[in-house]
Parts: structure tokens; sequence; C-alpha cells
């Protein structure tokens, strides 16, 4: 797809879209977000219903409003941050038919029920224009048996979503063209057999888009190409597919050339703040994706070599950072752990993602 329309909004695909978790890019402003060239960001779900909560929510109107942001807004559903806790805290919560149920202490003092339809009111809270369906997420290590249930699941919970979902829109009165966007998460895990069952069901209940969920590693700890093409290749080319928590700048590319339109990762921002940032090899409308020469490399400013050095990060790059300071700074910034470093070097990475995004809108 090459336009993704959210009401009287149209994004040139693809987009990339950091990770606002708790409704903040760690390190900038909204402000600073957009200047840097970013168009939207990810929300979590989970998360912002715990603080601030749906009431402040909703008093403020929308969580744009609370973090002074205009662009795109996506809500994950907040599955994977309860999946993961469960994962590593197993006394801390179970997965159900009904939902999520969580637990306050491993004692299991005071339950706590998280269901497709709470997400989906939450997300209305939170005032997302692109809703994720809440779904199951397939474990690694999980067995033959556990990984259909995760597809089932997944199609159950999508298909509550949605009758949630088309509940709200009729009680605040949203006709089809001005109301959010609702995309389904495909699971399966490394199974193309199970993708596709996934796909397909999701397909017939009807969505504005599909995501690639789960873990997109294959068990050598690379990045699962095989899968991701099975999915675009399961899915509609008129719905816009979400590279759920993908990735970095070479993930992107190998993905966007599968037809994938959207991606999110809290890569460029976490990276930078320890130090690892990313440099082109070369100015980036000369880059050829398909040659064999890498075309961007990391840079890592804690190193000694860059103490004096008086250059910029990336000399091929404009943004703020490299425009005004030198790596020698950035470098005395991280080294007296003073919060600015942070600021200039997360300007710097999403200045990258934002400028390949540029590019391959091109294409």
């Amino acid at each position: 797809m090459k336009q993704l329309n959210v009401g009287d909004h149209r994004y040139t695909l693809p987009l990339f879209l950091p990770d606002a978790t708790r409704g903040v890019v760690r390190g900038l402003s909204s402000q600073q977000v957009q200047e840097v060239g970013i168009q939207g960001v990810v929300v979590n779900t989970y998360h912002l219903l715990e603080r601030p909560g749906t009431v402040v929510l909703k008093k403020l109107g929308s969580v744009g409003a609370l973090m002074s942001w205009r662009g795109l807004i996506v809500s994950d559903s907040g599955g994977f941050q309860l999946f993961s806790l469960i994962h590593k805290h197993p006394k801390l919560g179970k997965i159900t038919d009904e939902g999520v149920v969580l637990y306050s202490s491993e004692k299991q003092r005071r339950k706590t029920l998280f269901t497709p339809e709470d997400s989906i009111k939450t997300q209305f809270a939170i005032g997302a224009d692109i809703m994720i369906c809440l779904d199951d997420f397939s474990p690694v290590s999980g067995s033959a048996k556990r990984l259909q249930e995760s597809v089932e699941r997944t199609t159950a919970w999508a298909k509550r979503c949605k009758t949630e979902f088309e509940k709200q829109c009729r009680k605040k009165g949203l006709s089809k063209r001005n109301r959010p966007l609702l995309f389904a998460v495909i699971q399966g895990h490394d199974q193309p057999a199970l993708r596709q069952q996934s796909a397909q069901e999701l397909i017939e209940l009807g969505f504005d888009g599909f995501g690639f969920g789960g873990w997109p590693l294959d068990s050598n700890g690379d990045f699962d190409y095989h899968i991701a093409r099975v999915i675009a290749d399961a899915t509609p080319n008129d719905k816009p597919r979400f590279a759920l928590g993908v990735g970095s700048p070479a993930n992107i590319v190998k993905l966007r050339l599968m037809g994938y339109d959207l991606f999110d990762c809290v890569l460029p921002t976490r990276d930078a703040r320890h130090q690892r940032l990313y440099v082109l090899n070369q100015p980036l409308n000369q880059v050829n994706f398909s040659g064999k020469r890498p075309w961007y490399q990391h840079l890592y400013i804690d190193r000694g070599r860059y103490v004096a050095d008086p250059t910029p990060v990336d000399q091929y790059c404009d943004c703020p950072t490299c425009k005004n300071y030198s790596k020698a700074y950035l470098h005395h910034l991280f080294k007296i752990q003073d919060s600015l470093a942070f600021q200039l070097a997360i300007t710097h990475n999403l200045w990258f993602y934002a400028q390949l995004m540029k590019k391959l809108q091109q294409m």
C-alpha cells in the first residue's frame, strides 16, 4: 500500500512509529518527536489503563491531549506485556478463554480479569486512531496443542473485540468514515500452516488491517523472514500490514519489499540510551538496498576513540544533533551522565528512521 487513510488524515506509507508506551517517547517531548519527522506513535493500552487510567483519559479527551501529540496514535492491546509478565512469573496470572487473569501477588489475594472487551473500551478512552485486538501471544516453546490453542483463542478474542468495537462506534455515533481503524493480529509462531489458518480466520471476520504477531525470531535467533513472507502472502494487498515490534533498519527494508506498511520498535530509542547510534555508509539517496555493501553501521559513542573527535556522529546526516554537535561532545555527555546525552542520541536515531521511511516511500 502507498497510503493509509484514517478519518480526514492521509499518511504516506511506510511509517515507523516509535514506542510511546506510557504516553511519552522517552527522552523527547512530543514536539521534538514531530520535529525529527515522526508522524505517529504507539502507546500501550495496559500501561495507560494502570496510569493515568481511563477516568483521567476521558476527562482530557485522549492520550494525545495528555501528551500534546497531534499525529497518528496506535494503541496496542496490552496483551504482549501481560503475557510477558505471566511467562516470567507464572504465579501472577494465567490465560483463559475469558481473558487474562492477573493476581495482585503470588499469594493470589486479589484477582483482576482483563478481557478483549476491556482492551477495546480502554483503547477508545485512549482515543487511538488505530486499535489492536487483544491476541493470545504464541509461546516460543509452546507445544503443537498450545500453538493451535493460541490461534483459536486469538480468533475468538478478535471476534469479541470487533463486536465491542462496533458497539462503541454506535454508542459514540461514529460513521465508517470518521471511526478509528481496527487491526487483528496473526498468530501461529513458526508454523506456516497455523499462520495461514490464523490469517484466513481473521480475514473472514473482516478487519481494517492485520499485524504480524508473535515472536519474530527463528530457533537460531535470526529474524524469521520466511514466516513474514507467509503472512504477507496470506493477507490482502488492499489492507495495511503491521510488522509489530519490528525492527532494525535492515528488517524494515526487507519487510517493506514484502509488502509491510507499518513498523514499531523500541530499538532506535533504546539503542540511543545505550550509546549505540546508526550511521550511514553513504548518502541515503545513493543507497542501493539490493546491493551487497552494507548501507549503514552502528557507532558506539562511549568508546575512547571519540573523546576528542570534532566530527559529527554521521557525516551524511543533517539532524539537529549532527548539525550542531560533535562526537566528542556526545561522548562527554554520556560520560558525565547528563540527560542531554539521551536527547541528542535519540534525536539522531529517530531522524535516521524517519529519513529511511522517506526513502522507502519513494520506492
